[in-house]
């Protein structure tokens, strides 16, 4: 299941360039535990040692959706992200998402950041769309005219 989940997690572009990695998976719970590496590129700022924000928000967002495929077992587009940022987020870094609400249309999850020393730097929440968000082709014939041009 892990290398499964991990196969899915690489199918993004973005995801392979920041390298994380999923540890641990919890079917049940929807727990799930990942791992971003020192990269020196993920770096904040010139002579630092802690992660870009941007960096950090996107590897919440990416704990928080990986959290919520294991229940789903779909992809599906952020609608909402939210980040505290508590501390210096320090390379490399570890998170832990659960799934509060894998519903029919929304899915929520809520995410904590650590660092190294197991310190914690940042507490992020997700909303997703879980439903298909593709139009249906019920959707786009509504949208044609009888002559059968668009719109």
């Amino acid at each position: 299941m892990l290398l499964k989940l991990n196969e899915f997690l690489l199918e993004s572009p973005l995801h392979q360039w920041l390298g994380c990695v999923l540890t641990e998976v919890d079917i049940v719970s929807g727990r799930v535990k990942l791992l971003l590496p020192f990269r020196r590129e993920l770096l904040g700022a010139a002579g630092s040692d802690s992660a870009h924000g941007g960096v950090v928000a996107a590897f919440v967002d990416v704990a928080a959706h990986a959290c919520l495929h294991v229940r789903t077992r779909i992809g599906m587009p952020t609608i909402d992200l939210r980040v505290d940022f508590l501390r210096p987020a320090t390379l490399p870094l570890s998170a832990t998402a659960v799934a509060r609400r894998a519903g029919r249309t929304i899915g929520v999850a809520d995410v904590e950041v650590f660092d190294q020393a197991g310190g914690l730097c940042a507490l992020g929440r997700a909303t997703y769309l879980t439903r298909d968000s593709r139009p249906s082709l019920a959707d786009v014939q509504s949208v044609v005219d009888t002559d059968g041009s668009a719109w």
